[in-house]
């Protein structure tokens, strides 16, 4: 049995979950998983195993499937696989009747891409067309009810990391697409619906990433429209840099249609697990590194900061293979330098991706992030500096109304 087709059945098979973890060796000889194999799906290494993985899609690629366009055919991918269009010239992606004028000062090649109130303020992603909680659902099956646009997400690692909500859409579900990173994720989704349909085709390398989106779109409402009950599988999260999800959902919403997303495990939850971030304590501020950059955010050193898809930071078309990242990384590495420090410990992570593999951690010293191993596949951790400076007045006006309750 090769390695995508055992991690595949053990994401998805509960039975036999339980036997590996009491007995893995046992599992694994009874399956026929060569004494190397097994070795390696022990070892928990990630690179190893996503190396043997990334082998045995080349040897056995079949048409329509991880084909060149296809994301996460030999290249570990951070979440998402579909990140939201990078700061970009000339209108706003989104439809909007009022395109947004270029900002002064700013070359035509880094316009950045303005806030649209009414899509990042106002949320009618999530708020168009749903009502009270207290509304009466006039259809069938209520929440589960499979009409309409199902959004969900495969979560991190492959298979493991389905809710039972999502397995049963994606079990149950009249047409399915699915765009995810890795071919463990494509097995199990293949394993519940065998007529599942991948998007990777889609990609296409050097085309803008916005175009792609809107072929996503297009392709999903066009499924929509015809099938009546559609589920779309993401990697990870599908509400966490997932631009495709969410403007399907309002799109469809728009027209009248039912739509929902299902949530799922993403890597900044991963990541509270495997680097112990305690956001109790210091708090956390999460941000896009293009638009991190891109804009003076009033960040504060003193809370966690994480930067997402920095390895694609700056850049506006797909291309599996960026070039120049350590130049654009040393120009980011200069401006948070101001904040924090060269020496300041900053950490890249990327979440398991498959059921037997641990977690990338690299720590290393500010100054030393465009050198760092794993910048393509990581998210960027930013501990804080120090506590912030105690607020007294707070202290006191809250002792004063606690003392007289």
């Amino acid at each position: 049995m090769e390695i995508i087709e055992f991690l595949a059945e053990l994401a998805t098979d509960t039975e036999l979950m339980s036997e590996f973890r009491s007995a893995p060796g046992a599992v694994l000889s009874a399956r026929g998983v060569s004494e190397h194999d097994q070795a390696l799906i022990l070892s928990g290494d990630p690179v190893a195993i996503h190396a043997a993985i990334a082998t045995e899609v080349e040897t056995r690629r079949s048409p329509g499937r991880w084909t060149e366009g296809s994301p996460g055919r030999a290249t570990m991918h951070t979440e998402n696989s579909v990140n939201p269009p990078p700061p970009a010239p000339g209108p706003h992606p989104h439809p909007h009747p009022h395109p947004h004028p270029h900002e002064k000062g700013l070359s035509a090649a880094y316009q950045p891409e303005l806030l649209d109130l009414d899509l990042d303020l106002a949320q009618d992603a999530v708020l168009l067309g749903s009502s009270s909680g207290r509304v009466t659902d006039d259809e069938p099956g209520g929440v589960w009810g499979l009409e309409g646009l199902t959004v969900v997400g495969m979560g991190m690692r492959a298979g493991l990391h389905m809710t039972q909500e999502t397995r049963l859409a994606i079990e149950q579900a009249t047409t399915l697409l699915y765009l995810v990173a890795d071919p463990v994720s494509e097995a199990c989704i293949l394993k519940l619906n065998p007529a599942a349909v991948s998007l990777g085709p889609l990609y296409e390398a050097g085309k803008a990433r916005v175009e792609i989106y809107e072929n996503m779109i297009t392709r999903i409402l066009g499924e929509l429209e015809s099938a009546g009950n559609l589920c779309v599988a993401f990697y990870g999260h599908p509400g966490v840099l997932v631009y495709p999800a969410w403007e399907s959902i309002r799109r469809a919403r728009a027209t009248g249609k039912r739509a929902r997303m299902l949530p799922a495990i993403s890597s900044e939850d991963t990541m509270f697990a495997d680097l112990g971030v305690e956001i109790a304590r210091a708090g956390l501020q999460s941000h896009e590194a293009t638009r991190f950059f891109y804009y003076k955010y009033k960040f504060d050193p003193c809370a966690g900061l994480v930067l997402w898809q920095v390895g694609a930071l700056g850049e506006r078309d797909w291309n599996p293979h960026s070039a120049g990242m350590q130049s654009r990384l040393e120009v980011l590495t200069e401006y948070l330098e101001k904040f924090y420090g060269p020496d300041h410990p900053v950490f890249f992570y990327h979440a398991p991706e498959y059921p037997t593999s641990r977690p990338l951690v690299q720590r290393l010293p500010l100054h030393a992030l465009p050198t760092a191993e794993f910048i393509s596949i990581s998210t960027l951790y930013i501990p804080p500096i120090g506590l912030p400076e105690p607020n007294y007045e707070n202290v006191e006006a809250l002792a004063g109304a606690m003392a007289r309750r």
